[in-house]
């Protein structure tokens, strides 16, 4: 698939809050054909589904069995070839909130945008070639991997 050209967004995946057992995981994979594949390594655990085309459109953390058979919507993303900064910019100049974090061993930049009523719109970019990746993380995904949690909350970056 070709890489979206800049300020064209496309959908990427959908991420999913789920327990091993969810109902949902036998629907994605057993009726939907999705077939698990490689994951960068978050440090948090969960899984990665693929589609016929090869795009892991279906990004799956593991819940705690507490969390029951459900399932919760964590984000749903988009991709674009535009540089993370000029991304940045724009959410900047609209007001909007935003938290930052950098896909390991790949160097997506992602950004996510809460909205009102609890969706997280994720917007993956590539980071700036002038810019090192590393300094793109922001407060709350340097506490999330050093608690080796998952993020539940946004907030605006202060990289």
């Amino acid at each position: 698939m070709p890489e979206p050209t800049a300020t064209a967004f496309r959908f990427d995946h959908l991420n999913l809050h789920a327990t091993a057992n969810a109902p949902a995981l036998r629907l994605f994979s057993d009726v939907m054909g999705f077939k698990p594949g490689w994951r960068p390594p978050f440090p948090f655990p969960g899984q990665w589904l693929y589609d016929e085309r090869g795009q892991a459109a279906l990004h799956l953390v593991d819940a705690p069995a507490s969390h029951g058979d459900g399932i919760q919507i964590g984000h749903i993303a988009f991709r674009t070839g535009e540089v993370a900064d000029s991304v940045l910019t724009r959410l900047d100049d609209a007001g909007l909130s935003y938290e930052l974090a950098v896909v390991p061993e790949a160097g997506d930049v992602q950004i996510f945008v809460p909205l009102p009523g609890g969706l997280v719109v994720e917007l993956d970019t590539p980071a700036d070639p002038a810019r090192p990746a590393a300094t793109y993380r922001s407060r709350l995904a340097r506490s999330a991997i050093a608690a080796k949690t998952v993020p539940t909350s946004y907030g605006r970056s202060e990289s």
